[in-house]
C-alpha cells in the first residue's frame, strides 16, 4: 500500500520500496536541460543556497497516488541534482482538487525581470511581509514534492563544504511548502515557484540553520486551501526523528553529475566526532 495524503487519509505509511524503485529509474537524458552557460553559472554561484539543490526521482504517477492528486501537463525526467531555473513538479489546488503541474524553480517578480537571479527561497517568518511574496500567499500556494534535498556543511576540520542528503526516514517524498506565480517568456510560459524555508530543527541545525518547510500529512489541506492565517500556522520545522541526513559524494557539487549514485552514503569526509 502506498501512503495517500488525502482528505480521507492523512496518516503517512512507509513506502518501503520507494528508494529501490527510484534507483532503478532510467537517467537517460537527465542532463539535457543543463545546456546553457547561464544555468551553469547560476548553479555554481548558489551551490550552498538554502535549499539550493534537491532530488526529484519519484515518478509522477507515484506522486499522484501519494498526494491524491490529478496529473496536469507534466513531462519531467527524474533528476538526482535539481538546480534553480530547472523545470520541476508542483502541486496546487485547482477548483478544490489537487493537481500536479510543471513549474520553473525560481520566482521572477516584475520589478526583478532584469535580474539574472530568480528568487528560489522565501523565509516563512517574513513571507507575508516581503513585497516579492506577500501578494502570492493568499491564492498562489503550492507544494513542491522532493525525494530529498542537499545541504552543504562547512567545518574548520574538513576545510571544505561537505554535501549531505536529507530525506524522510520512511522513504516517502517530502511535501515542501511553496509559492507560485504566473509564467513569462523566460520560463517558457510555465508558472514559476519558490520553496519556503523555516528554522532548522535541532538535528539538522548542525548542518545548516535553515531547512525547507516540510508539511506533515495532516497540514497539506491547510496549506493549499486554508485562509492565510491557517496556512502560515503550519509553516514550522518538522520534528526530529522524521528526517535522515547522511554524507554524500562531493560530485553532487556539479549539476552535470545526475544519477542515483548521488545519494549513496559515503564516509571519511568529516571527523567522527561531529554528530556523535
Amino acid at each position: 500500500m502506498v501512503a495517500r495524503w488525502s482528505k480521507r487519509n492523512t496518516e503517512s505509511r512507509p513506502m518501503a520500496s520507494a528508494r529501490s524503485a527510484q534507483s532503478r529509474t532510467s537517467v537517460a537524458g537527465a542532463n539535457d536541460w543543463f545546456t546553457s552557460r547561464s544555468m551553469r553559472t547560476w548553479a555554481v554561484l548558489h551551490l550552498v543556497s538554502m535549499c539550493g539543490r534537491f532530488v526529484a526521482s519519484t515518478p509522477v504517477s507515484t506522486l499522484a497516488t501519494v498526494f491524491d492528486a490529478e496529473v496536469g501537463g507534466v513531462d519531467l525526467r527524474p533528476s538526482w541534482n535539481v538546480a534553480p531555473t530547472t523545470r520541476i513538479a508542483g502541486i496546487r489546488d485547482v477548483e478544490g482538487h489537487r493537481r500536479i503541474d510543471t513549474f520553473v524553480w525560481g520566482l521572477m517578480p516584475a520589478w526583478r525581470r532584469t535580474s539574472p537571479t530568480p528568487l528560489i527561497n522565501a523565509r516563512a517568518e517574513s513571507v507575508t511581509e516581503k513585497p516579492s511574496f506577500r501578494g502570492l500567499v493568499p491564492g498562489h500556494r503550492c507544494v513542491v514534492p522532493m525525494t530529498g534535498y542537499y545541504e552543504w556543511l562547512t567545518t574548520k576540520e574538513a576545510k571544505r563544504k561537505i554535501p549531505y542528503f536529507i530525506s524522510r526516514r520512511d522513504g516517502d517524498p517530502l511535501a515542501v511548502a511553496g509559492l507560485w506565480d504566473e509564467g513569462d517568456e523566460a520560463s517558457g510560459g510555465y508558472p514559476r515557484a519558490c520553496v519556503i524555508t523555516v528554522a532548522a530543527n535541532a538535528h539538522l541545525a548542525e548542518i545548516h540553520d535553515r531547512m525547507p518547510a516540510v508539511l506533515a500529512g495532516d497540514t497539506l489541506d491547510a496549506w493549499l486551501e486554508g485562509d492565510v492565517a491557517e496556512a502560515v500556522a503550519v509553516l514550522s520545522s518538522l520534528g526530529d526523528g522524521i528526517l535522515d541526513a547522511f554524507e554524500v559524494s562531493t560530485k553532487v557539487n556539479s549539476v552535470r553529475n545526475n544519477d542515483p549514485t548521488n545519494i549513496e552514503p559515503v564516509a571519511g569526509q568529516l571527523p567522527d566526532s561531529l554528530f556523535d
